[in-house]
C-alpha cells in the first residue's frame, strides 16, 4: 500500500481513506521544483520586507515623525514588483 501511495504521490492514510470511501479523491497539482537557494533568498527578502513594513507602520503612528510615508510605500511596492518578477522568471525555468 505504501508503494502505491508513493507512486500516486499521496500519503498512505489518504490513499486508505479514499479506498474505503471515507473521502473523495482530490488531486492536487504537483509542487514545482525550484532551486533551494532561490527559495532561501525569496524568504529572506520577504522577511526584510515584513520588518520594513512593521517599522513603517510604527513610524506612521508617531506624530511629528520626519518620514515621507508615501515615498517609503512607493519603494516597498517597487521591491514587491521586482520580487514577483524574479519568482515568475524562476517558474519559467
Amino acid at each position: 500500500m505504501r508503494a502505491k501511495a508513493e507512486a500516486a504521490g499521496l500519503p498512505a492514510a489518504t490513499l486508505l481513506r479514499e479506498a474505503l470511501g471515507l473521502t473523495e479523491a482530490r488531486r492536487r497539482k504537483p509542487v514545482p521544483r525550484v532551486d533551494p537557494a532561490l527559495v532561501l533568498a525569496v524568504g529572506r527578502i520577504g522577511g526584510n520586507l515584513n520588518q520594513i513594513a512593521r517599522w513603517l507602520n510604527r513610524a506612521m503612528l508617531v506624530r511629528g515623525a520626519d518620514l515621507d510615508g508615501l515615498a517609503v510605500a512607493r519603494h516597498l511596492l517597487t521591491i514587491e514588483r521586482q520580487l514577483a518578477q524574479i519568482i515568475e522568471a524562476a517558474r519559467r525555468c
